[in-house]
């Protein structure tokens, strides 16, 4: 039992309290330290996910109410990594935290191949630092500090700052402490906080990063993250079809929403992921992605797009049995997107449904007359009502009526729908057999996937329900040996520097301009990631995107001078307003932009002196 246990401080990291322990005990050696905490010198000290907590538990006092549970939730960043994963990966992870060792632990959160890795550097806010001293007396390492993708405070707002504590390179089994030498209060602040987009971005991302660590798991939110993300995005004016997500739409929407970002966060917001997001996940999916997902879906305005064709809510209710016909009502709209037409879903109350087409000045097409129509006909029948003028009474096609009243099973006065009468054909498995293997014996030479365009019915069926003897009766497998090809990637980074040259000149002449960076070089090399993904073998390549991609400042500078020609060719006055607006800067920029603009004022003035005189 440990005489001493630090107390733990505001969204702590075990890390962090072991840390403290370590220093306050004045301990000389870390493996005595490792051995007075856990028992054993051959526990890792680890940031993120802590093993063996239940040890550690053992030896703290008793009155202080930390179960092995209890510390990995509150100290560690567990409830970050499964907030969205299932309730038996939860615990499993959970019981190797606390029981054994950690080993396979992100392979069973799924994270292992992710592309999302954790902050080389522990990192730390000036701001809350100050706070730490003037309040404990010490500093310590945050949660919510070290979450990947988090680059800000989230309860500051200010730029997270790198310490010089590297847990990958340091001595594993050491737990470092926070201190003024390797965490200094005074910090050179990174380029990007004078940009009131991307901190607002930032700043949101880091807050939903922190409120994991602070809330119940969304574990048991949504048992199909898939569907619920598909509903989401089409209710976002994104669908196409009934079904569909409209992507090249979605894509373009998501990528203008985080591109102030995209540079800072590389590693989340790249790939297609985004796609996969919307279908069902056959994989984990970082929590990041997650956060980023969601924040779009919260900020990017439902049916934010051609809401506007149709006016502003409440629309119109056309069913006619309702009291309320003819007025303003309905509150419910979702979009759609079908070849190239833009059709709205309008849902009342009373349960109608009608869809338009934006542009379109057709009556509305009825989906669903809600219950108010079955409740009518059943009353027009027992009156004895014949066919037409139920119709007319209800002012609807008489075929509908008909069709209604033989769903509702009513003894109608009219001669009533026939009766169908559905015949289940079923498939005669040995005449499918025969088929497959008669095509098989005639064709000696042909592999499965030929015979399978050959029959593709039989095939299909054969597979879907009689998987086990098309496996025993098809044709074996021929691997092909393919020559060992080796790529001359000196060859390779030549051409490629000459090309990343030539793509970006060519970007540079796009009106309106468009930036120069890394992403829109290689999409438009055709080779997506690839520069990024073969570093080492392409070090000619490297050194002429570092030539030719543009800082924010310079692409602001050039897009300025692009505005100030248009409005030139338009034979319009250069106002810096209007420059601002036309060029798409921000309210405040960096000060060599703000320069820019203030030239620009001094110029348009002393034209209208010029003028003047």
């Amino acid at each position: 039992m440990l005489a001493y246990f630090p107390e733990i401080y505001p969204d702590e990291l075990l890390y962090s309290v072991l840390a403290r322990y370590h220093l306050h005990v004045c301990s000389r050696s870390a493996k005595q330290t490792m051995r007075d905490l856990f028992g054993t010198n051959g526990v890792r000290a680890t940031v993120d996910l802590q093993s063996r907590v239940a040890a550690l538990s053992q030896r703290i006092p008793a009155d202080r109410g930390l179960c092995p549970d209890k510390l990995t939730k509150d100290t560690t960043l567990y409830l970050y990594y499964t907030a969205f994963v299932s309730e038996a990966v939860a615990e499993s992870v959970m019981a190797s935290l606390v029981d054994g060792p950690a080993d396979g632990v992100f392979m069973r959160l799924g994270l292992t191949a992710s592309v999302i890795s954790a902050p080389e550097r522990l990192r730390y806010c000036p701001a809350c630092l100050g706070e730490m001293l003037g309040r404990y007396g010490e500093g310590y390492w945050k949660r919510s500090h070290q979450l990947p993708g988090v680059l800000v405070c989230p309860d500051h707002g200010m730029a997270l700052a790198d310490s010089s504590v590297s847990p990958h390179t340091h001595n594993q089994h050491e737990f470092v402490a926070l201190n003024l030498h390797n965490c200094p209060p005074v910090v050179v602040l990174p380029a990007w906080v004078s940009d009131l987009r991307q901190m607002a971005l930032l700043q949101d991302i880091a807050r939903r990063s922190a409120a994991l660590l602070n809330h119940v798991s969304m574990r048991s939110a949504h048992r199909d993250w898939g569907a619920y993300y598909l509903g989401a995005v089409r209710d976002h004016g994104f669908a196409k079809g009934r079904e569909r997500v409209d992507q090249s739409l979605f894509q373009d929407a998501f990528a203008n929403f985080f591109e102030p970002v995209v540079d800072l966060i590389p590693d989340g917001l790249g790939g297609d992921w985004p796609t996969a997001m919307v279908r069902k996940h056959r994989k984990a999916f970082h929590p990041l992605r997650h956060i980023l997902f969601q924040l779009f879906l919260d900020k990017q305005l439902p049916q934010s797009r051609m809401v506007h064709s149709f006016g502003r809510g409440p629309w119109e209710c056309f069913n006619p049995l309702a009291k309320h016909h003819g007025q303003k009502v309905v509150q419910a709209l979702t979009l759609r997107h079908e070849r190239g037409r833009v059709i709205g879903r309008f849902s009342c109350a009373c349960g109608f449904v009608y869809s338009r087409e934006v542009g379109s000045r057709s009556s509305p097409r009825i989906l669903d007359f809600g219950p108010l129509l079955d409740s009518q006909i059943r009353q027009k029948v027992a009156e004895g009502l014949g066919l037409r003028a139920v119709a007319r009474y209800l002012a609807i096609d008489p075929g509908t009526v008909r069709l209604h009243a033989s769903r509702l099973g009513l003894n109608v006065p009219w001669k009533s729908l026939p009766a169908r009468h559905s015949r289940t054909l079923v498939p005669d498995r040995d005449a499918i057999r025969t088929r497959w293997l008669d095509m098989q014996q005639n064709h000696a030479d042909l592999s499965r996937r030929r015979l399978a365009l050959l029959l593709p019915k039989e095939h299909s069926w054969l597979y879907r329900h009689d998987r086990e003897w098309l496996e025993q009766h098809s044709p074996t497998a021929l691997h092909k040996k393919w020559p060992d090809l080796r790529v001359d990637w000196e060859t390779l980074d030549r051409s490629m520097a000459i090309q990343l040259r030539k793509v970006a000149q060519e970007i540079t002449r796009e009106a309106p301009p468009q930036r120069v960076t890394q992403a829109a070089l290689e999409r438009k090399l055709g080779r997506p990631r690839r520069i990024t993904e073969r570093q080492a073998k392409l070090p000619k390549s490297i050194g002429v995107l570092g030539e030719v991609t543009e800082t924010i400042d310079a692409f602001r500078l050039r897009r300025i001078a692009w505005t100030v020609s248009e409005l030139d060719r338009q034979a319009l006055p250069t106002r810096p307003w209007r420059v601002r607006r036309l060029a798409g800067l921000p309210p405040k920029a960096s000060p060599n932009v703000e320069a820019a603009l203030a030239a620009l004022e001094i110029t348009d003035r002393s034209s209208e002196e010029r003028a003047t005189h």
